[in-house]
């Protein structure tokens, strides 16, 4: 699986698919669904353009593998949690880290060093939003939590995907 696109599609479409399994399966039917599945599958899109796009700028390697194995389990932890208020925000602020660290891995050895760290910063970013909507929900706003999440993540993907580009050299 060489080339970009393949590798991108390939791991969206499971993406995509482990998140419609969670939600006729096994997701926990709350007022949280709508709101966690519009998170995730906006997540899942912005993953099919960055790993097209990083595919061609990261060498492959064993850290990269170990980094790309975690972040797959943390992606189906997050499909399996749909509709679970705390878990969701715990895998998916889990998730931004472990994402955050895989670029940083890469700044001693790649050239592209400029491209590297807006990624580190908006993957923390993200980190930062998931990770509030885990202490909203903590504090007793799950609902109000879980919309925040959604509607900021996906404002903010219509912009660093449509408006300007982030996938970009």
């Amino acid at each position: 699986m060489g080339k970009p696109t393949t590798k991108a599609w390939f791991a969206t479409t499971a993406f995509a698919l482990a998140g419609l399994v969670s939600l006729l399966f096994f997701a926990m039917v709350s007022r949280y669904l709508l709101p966690h599945s519009i998170f995730y599958y906006v997540l899942v899109l912005n993953t099919f353009f960055s790993i097209r796009f990083f595919s061609d700028i990261l060498e492959p390697s064993p850290r990269q593998t170990a980094v790309d194995t975690i972040l797959v389990v943390l992606y189906i932890v997050l499909a399996y949690s749909l509709g679970n208020a705390f878990a969701f925000s715990l895998a998916a602020t889990c998730l931004f880290l472990v994402a955050t660290a895989k670029y940083v891995i890469e700044l001693d050895s790649n050239p592209h060093v400029s491209v590297l760290k807006r990624k580190i910063s908006l993957d923390l970013l993200g980190a930062a939003l998931c990770a509030s909507a885990l202490g909203g929900t903590l504090m007793g706003y799950p609902l109000e939590s879980a919309w925040t999440l959604a509607a900021v993540f996906a404002l903010a993907n219509v912009y660093l995907l449509f408006i300007r580009p982030m996938y970009r050299l």
